[in-house]
């Protein structure tokens, strides 16, 4: 019978003075005889049995954190957190030739079957609140690796356009402070799909909740390749200010301000982010978007 080992080497934090602690850990499951490479059924299995990889990795590694979290600023009792992890997935065909598939080519080929894009979230999902509150990072040989997940959101993202909404939830989990792949993800999204309402979708969450390092020298780039053009046709316009009121909505940033009651940091962090559309909109179309913004303010402080 033949059989798909799933081999994980991770590496976290144990103690209160950053011990570096190395785990390795393998799974065996059997391999679908019906397809000389891996079929769906076989992915599938992978993938479950990645999930529950991670999670018994995880265990290993109990950060004991407090439950306040903003940003992925997290409070910890001590320094005990999973740093980073990266699988392989190793196996033999039915004429008994190897085959070793890494993280990447393994998401690539998963992403194909559609019945599959759920349990690719929850992969994405797990693979969330690493070190310091951040996404648990893929390891590689230089410690310069992407966010955990990374390869398997895009992997859906390129197969359908309608991936890129929970590819922004993903961005969102991303320490972006510390950018490593996402701005040339960011820009190989738009340049597959073009400027369409998706894409103003990531566009406006580059300049506001996903924004990091270079979030509004991109922002400004794309209207200097495409994104201007598409707003000169009202219709794409109107449903682009549409969609920077919905970021506010769904941004953490807002809800925290409002709770920490400080009206001056309200205003400075994120009614002031209108302004980072300046090169964009015009007086009146900012100005419309702050009024909304301090008409939040007033009425969470009404009631």
């Amino acid at each position: 019978m033949t059989t798909i080992k799933i081999l994980i080497k991770a590496d976290g934090f144990v103690g209160n003075n950053y011990n570096v602690k190395e785990a390795t850990h393998e799974k065996f499951i059997k391999k679908d005889l019906n397809g000389i490479l891996l079929t769906e059924e076989d992915c599938k299995l992978i993938l479950k049995a990645l999930i529950t990889s991670i999670e018994e990795i995880k265990a290993l590694y109990p950060d004991e954190k407090a439950s306040v979290r903003h940003h992925h600023i997290v409070k910890y009792h001590n320094n005990t957190r999973l740093k980073s992890f990266t699988f392989e997935i190793v196996f033999e065909d039915k004429s008994g030739s190897s085959h070793t598939i890494n993280e990447y080519n393994f998401f690539n080929k998963a992403a194909k079957h559609t019945d599959l894009s759920t349990l690719i979230l929850k992969y994405c999902d797990i693979t969330d609140d690493g070190a310091e509150g951040t996404r648990i990072w893929i390891m590689d040989e230089y410690d310069q690796g992407p966010p955990a997940g990374t390869y398997a959101i895009l992997a859906l993202v390129n197969q359908s356009k309608k991936w890129i909404p929970p590819y922004i939830e993903f961005l969102r989990t991303n320490d972006l402070d510390h950018e490593v792949e996402q701005m040339w993800d960011i820009k190989s999204i738009i340049d597959k799909y073009g400027w369409i309402k998706e894409t103003c979708r990531l566009a406006i969450a580059r300049n506001i909740s996903c924004c990091g390092q270079g979030g509004t020298e991109q922002f400004n780039d794309f209207l200097n390749n495409g994104l201007s053009g598409y707003l000169n046709i009202d219709k794409n316009r109107k449903g682009f200010l549409d969609f920077i009121l919905q970021e506010f909505e769904e941004w953490d940033a807002v809800d925290f301000r409002l709770k920490e009651g400080s009206e001056k940091y309200y205003k400075s962090y994120i009614v002031n982010t209108v302004s980072n559309f300046d090169k964009i909109l015009d007086e009146e179309e900012i100005n419309k978007i702050k009024t909304v913004l301090l008409k939040k303010w007033e009425d969470y402080n009404r009631n």
